[in-house]
């Protein structure tokens, strides 16, 4: 924890950050030939990550042949959220891979430092967000 100090004064710590509350999340999926798409708009937080993995649940539980993530809307997504979308990709038939697709600026950052990224296959890129 960080400590503020003044001259004189007792240490007190800094009030958590917080951010601005985003666009509400907004989870669809899309059942094909192929396998499924989820379309996923919104943040993807510790708030939220309870949503998507109730999501992911039920379509996994379907066995989908494929199962491709898009998060072109998606403007923020914590690791632990990150964490739970690699982890999906393992509950797939041997030798297919999660795919995200379109990930923006942000969500491509995170999983890139985390090294989740290499859990998936990563299609296209918005330059946008």
């Amino acid at each position: 924890t960080l400590l503020s100090r003044s001259a004189g004064s007792p240490a007190h710590p800094d009030p958590p950050a917080r951010r601005p509350s985003g666009p509400p999340l907004v989870i669809k999926a899309e059942a094909g030939p192929e396998g499924v798409t989820m379309v996923i708009t919104g943040e993807l937080d510790l708030t939220t990550r309870p949503v998507l993995a109730e999501h992911l649940s039920a379509v996994l539980c379907t066995r989908p042949p494929r199962l491709i993530l898009d998060l072109a809307g998606t403007s923020f997504v914590d690791c632990g959220s990150a964490r739970l979308i690699v982890s999906a990709g393992q509950f797939l038939p041997p030798g297919r891979r999660l795919v995200v697709r379109h990930p923006s600026r942000a969500v491509r950052r995170v999983l890139e430092l985390t090294a989740f990224g290499t859990g998936c296959e990563i299609e296209g890129y918005h330059h946008f967000l």
